[in-house]
Parts: structure tokens; sequence; C-alpha cells
């Protein structure tokens, strides 16, 4: 029940309230503005207020909302000066639902005490609800502001940050919401998805705008090798290292790739080459050591192993998971075992990143000395650090200047922290390179990297704390959707309607599944059924033009796509396509020419082109019709390239791992 969560729901502050009249009336008599007959009807006020009051309280514990809104509304109506029964009354409404109501309330409380909290942060929650994020910002703050030890103040206002894309304060705000209710799995979810909406954000502008980067195709590279596309990751890495001057690392990671495909003597050629380059990628030599292992070198590969960073080695050991044989791992293992001083420790590491399944351990990592120096002492500590492989102490010397690091000092800790796990560090060093236009795209890439990392961080913990709510499962479906299981999409989805039939999200989710899926019809029936709840969700009304123009419904789809002005980005082309085929199919070229040119970002493969070539020919346009056709080709034989068809799909893959 939410309102049991605010003192200005129980009985108690009613009678604060009356308290506070008697006060009035009690200076009022001892002034002599009162008569005996006005002293009379206050108290027969103060008796009906207090009634009242007792009324809204007993139906309010019994659970009958309506009944104690009835009351709270008869006393505000006999007291309109009293804030807080304007508040009660506004929280009963929105028990009930009734949001138009709710909001008139909370404004006339707001008004009269602008220092009341639940105001002030119901209004933000209705606001939120009503999909009008820019107008609950301002409340939220205020509540925030006016109940710092609330949780609830600071998840409602990171969604609000969120869905107008201020995600950097999102994110404060949540972990704010978390320091204040580590248990609170509504918080550690908004993190996660706010993370995850930055990788979106990053992920749109390194493939829009720097298409050609070392760091992009690197990127490209890395998602493919998440997934386990060894040979789509090995193409791409090809692809990343031929740019000049390849990203750090490149020919590491590219190393790595090769020997979970046991091309041993071809991932020492990558190993070697970044050891050349001076990169100072601690994945070379972790790499050689393994590689050392793959060749049967054991004792050379453990004397590698401990040679290098325990932190380091500890969170990257397992990028090399499926690179040697189960013999090989338990081998390495019982060796280290049976040494002592460095390598203590390290065989249970070995079995535990080598072969579990889980990801990188990071229990038990010890912090380096922070240093305390100028600037100049700063980098040539950091500097010294990095040739010598101590990420870990490089981290923690660079990470108290942060605010105050140049750009050089910022590639150096980022790459650290990020190498030792601190990803809260890298993501910070990494938001402040995207702040200068030389280093824009270095930014992009490792925020990428440490905002997914702390995503997932972020959605585990939720899990945990909550794994059976509608949410979660909702939120399971999506990574299920983007990776293109759509069964196991469908499945989690049914799962999240199980627990709450009328999640919104939920049943859009699956109408999309379903479509994809080929099971129209039954697509077709949830759309209509979000539509006669909703029917401006542009969303919902996207998903109905398309299954209408699938049926080459074409005049039913058009009154549906014309309600889509409010989609999200990613999903605009789509919907400029899907009009271009509503007017060529009903003979309005022009205007069909005009949508298939809005939507161009869409065509992937050229179909889009094709069609455009078309309609060129009916206008008569030849010339045009032939460069489009050419278009159309080169885009086809772009599509049909495995490794640029990795890079195509970066936007989506990489933000939702």
């Amino acid at each position: 029940m939410v309102c049991a969560k605010f003192n200005l729901c129980s009985g108690s502050i009613g009678k604060t309230s009356m308290r506070r009249v008697f006060l009035v009336f009690s200076l009022a008599i001892s002034s002599g503005c009162l008569t005996a007959n006005g002293i009379a009807v206050a108290q027969d006020r103060e008796q009906v207020l207090e009634s009242l009051a007792a009324e809204a309280s007993s139906a309010q514990a019994r659970g009958d909302f309506l009944s104690a809104a009835d009351a709270y509304r008869k006393a505000a109506q006999l007291a309109p000066s009293i804030p807080e029964l304007w508040a009660n009354l506004g929280l009963m409404d929105h028990e009930i639902g009734r949001s138009s109501e709710a909001i008139e309330s909370f404004k006339k409380a707001a008004r009269l005490n602008p220092d009341l909290f639940a105001p002030q942060l119901f209004l933000g929650i209705e606001y939120l609800e009503a999909q009008k994020p820019d107008v609950a910002l301002p409340f939220l703050v205020n509540a925030a502001r006016l109940n710092p030890k609330d949780p609830q103040a600071e998840i409602y206002l990171g969604r609000a940050y969120a869905l107008t894309n201020h995600i950097g304060l999102a994110t404060d705000a949540f972990l704010r919401g978390i320091n204040r209710a580590p248990n609170n799995g509504d918080a550690w979810l908004g993190l996660g998805t706010a993370y995850l909406q930055q990788v979106d954000n990053d992920a749109r502008l390194m493939t829009s705008t720097y298409s050609q980067s070392a760091y992009v195709r690197l990127r490209a590279a890395e998602i493919c090798a998440e997934q386990g596309k060894l040979a789509d990751a090995e193409n791409a890495y090809k692809q990343a290292i031929a740019l000049a001057p390849p990203a750090p690392c490149a020919h590491a990671e590219f190393g790595i790739a090769l020997l979970r495909e046991r091309k041993i003597a071809e991932a020492i050629e990558q190993f070697d080459a970044e050891i050349e380059a001076g990169s100072h990628c601690g994945l070379a030599l972790l790499g050689t050591a393994v590689a050392n292992a793959a060749e049967g070198h054991i004792d050379v590969a453990l004397k590698g192993l401990a040679a290098l960073d325990p932190g380091f080695v500890r969170y990257n050991l397992h990028l090399f998971r499926g690179s040697l044989s189960a013999d090989q791992v338990k081998s390495l293992a019982e060796l280290a075992n049976q040494r002592d001083g460095t390598s203590a420790g390290l065989g249970l590491l070995i079995e535990q990143s080598l072969v579990s399944s889980d990801g990188p351990s990071t229990a038990g990592l010890e912090e380096g000395e922070t240093y305390q120096a100028t600037r100049e002492q700063v980098q040539a500590n950091a500097d010294a650090l990095i040739e010598q492989g101590k990420y870990s102490e490089c981290d923690q010397a660079l990470k108290p200047a942060l605010p105050s690091l140049r750009s050089p000092q910022l590639l150096l800790l980022v790459t650290c922290s990020f190498y030792t796990g601190d990803f809260q560090a890298a993501s910070q060093a990494a938001d402040r390179l995207k702040a200068a236009p030389a280093t824009l795209v270095q930014g992009l890439y490792w925020e990428t990297k440490a905002d997914q990392e702390l995503a997932v961080a972020a959605l585990t913990r939720a899990g945990e704390i909550d794994p059976d709510s509608a949410k979660m499962h909702v939120l399971i479906g999506d990574v299920f959707r983007q990776k293109r299981r759509w069964g196991e999409a469908e499945v989690e989805y049914r799962k999240a309607l199980a627990i709450d039939q009328h999640s919104r999200g939920a049943r859009l989710s699956l109408a999309i599944v379903l479509f994809t899926e080929l099971k129209t019809d039954e697509s077709l029936e949830i759309t209509k059924s979000l539509l006669a709840g909703a029917p401006d969700n542009p969303e919902a009304n996207l998903l109905m033009g398309e299954i209408l123009v699938q049926r080459n419904e074409f005049s039913g789809a058009e009154p549906f796509l014309s309600r889509c002005q409010k989609l999200d980005p990613d999903l605009v082309p789509r919907w400029h396509i899907l009009l271009g085929r509503v007017y060529a199919a009903t003979n309005r070229v022009p205007e069909a020419i005009a949508e298939y040119k809005s939507g161009m970002r869409g065509d992937l493969d050229g179909s889009l082109h094709y069609q455009l070539a078309r309609l060129y020919q009916k206008t008569g346009n030849r010339s045009a019709a032939e460069e489009q056709i050419r278009i159309s080709k080169a885009l086809r034989e772009r599509w049909d390239n495995e490794a640029h068809l990795a890079l195509e799909q970066l936007s989506t893959d990489m933000s939702r791992q």
C-alpha cells in the first residue's frame, strides 16, 4: 500500500491538523475576535473534522480507499485551508486510480504548503505515469530535496531523468536511492536500464558518425566474440587492425579469439604484434602465458601468470575460456596449487575463470596505494605503473585526481580501471573523454564497455532481490529479443503476464515477438487490446500498421501509422518505410518517394533503394532510377559481407548484452 509509507495517510496527521485549527481559534478567542456563538460553531466543526478523519483512517486501514477518499473530500471541503487534508485525499485518489482528481488535490496541498513531501512526490509520480516526465521532474527534484532520506523520491527522479535522456543524472539518482535502500530491486533495475540506455545512445552515435573508426570496428569484433561468433569476430578483428593506427589491444583481442579457435601460432603472432606496438596492453602478456599452456609449456605459462598484476589476471583470465582443454586447465591449476608465494590462490582462480560459466571474479581485489601528488607526479607514476603492468596501482594513482586529469591521463585511467574491474572509474573517465572532440570516439568506446558491465552487475543484483517480478521477466525477454532468440523471449513475456496481466510493456513486447515468429493472429489481438486502452501509443500503432501492411491492407494501416509521430528514434526509419509502402500501394508516388527518402537510414541491404528506383521509373526519371539501382547493388554487396553485417548490428547488439 503506497500511502502507508507516509505519515500524511495516518489518523495522527489528521489530529495534528485539528490541533493546528484549534490553536488558531484559541488565539482568536484571546484577542476577542470570536463571539460565544462563533466558538460553538468552531467546536462543532472541530468535532466533525475529527469524526471524518477517524472515518477515513478506519476505511484506509481496511483497504477501502474509496470510502476513505469520500471522507477526506468532505473534510477538505469543510476545512479547505488545511494542506494535509488535500494531500491525504490525493493519496486516496491515487490508490483508486483517479489520476486527474489526485493531481488537483496534490496541487492544492502544494500551493498551501510547498514544503510538504507527499504532494511533491506524488505529483511527480502521477505525471510520470501520464508519460509527462518533463512536467514530473521539478516536483521530484523538490521531493528529493525535502526528504533526502527517502529512496522512492530518488528512484522516481532517476526514472524521470532517464525518460528525458539525462542518463548521467539518472544514474546518480538511482545510486543515491541504492545508498538509502541497498535491497530495493526497483533502484537496481532502474540503474541497470539507465546504463543500457547510455550504451545504446553511445552505440548509435558511434555507428552513425564514426563507422570507419578503428574503435568502432574493434567494438563490433568484441560483440561477435562475446556472442561466441568467432568466425565473424576474426573477420571483424582483421578489419580493425587493418586501420592505422589500430586501437590499443586490438591485436591482443584478436589473438584471444584465435586462441579460442585453437589457432595457437596465429594467436602468438598477434600477441607479439601488440607487444611490439608498445601499447602496454596487458592482454598480450596474459595471452602469451595462456598460449604457452596451450602448447603444453605449463611451467612457463604459470611463471607468466604469476608475474602479472593479480587484479588484472583475476578480472581478465575468463576471456580465455575455451582456449585450453580440460586437462590443460587441470594441469595448470594443480601446478599453481603446488607452488607458494606469488602463485598462492592462483590455482583456484584458473579453475574458476577457465572452466566456470560465471563471469570474471572480482572478489578479494586489493587496492593499491592512493597517491597524493602533483599532476606531473601523477602522470609520471601512472606511466611507470602501466609500463610495469601494475593496472590496479595505476587505477588507484589516477582516480583521486580524475576531475582534473587531461586527455592523456584519462586514457591511462580508463584503461587501468577497466582492466581491473573498476567500472565506475572507467565510466567516469570515459565520460570526460567524450567532452573533447579529439577523444570523443575513444570515450564512446570505453563508455559502452564500462557501462555494459555496470548494467549487467546492476541487473544481476535486481534479479537476486526480486527474481520473480514481472519487470525482471520483461527485461530478460528484452535481452533474448535483442539476441533474436524469439522463443525464449516469448516465454519470458508470458511469465511476466502471468504475474501482471495488465503490464502494457509485457503485452507490447509479446505482440512484437509473436509478429516476428509469424504468429500474426495472436499478435493482432494483443495489439488491438493495447490500442483499446491507449489509442495514441505510438509503438502499438506502428505494430498495428506493420501487421496490416503485411496483410496488404494498406488503407486500413494508414490511420494507425498516422499516430506514430512520437516514436523512439530507432523506430522512425521503419515508420517512414511503412508509410512509403502505403503511399506506393495507393498510387501516391511523390508521397511514397518522400517517405522512402526519410527512411533511408533503415535500408541495410539495398532493398529500399531498389523500391525507390521503381518509383522513379514510374515518374519517368530514368537517371534517378539508375542511381538508386547502383546504390542498391552496392549496399547488397556490403550486406553480404559477414564482418560488415556484424558492424551494422552493433548499435542494437552491444547495448543489450
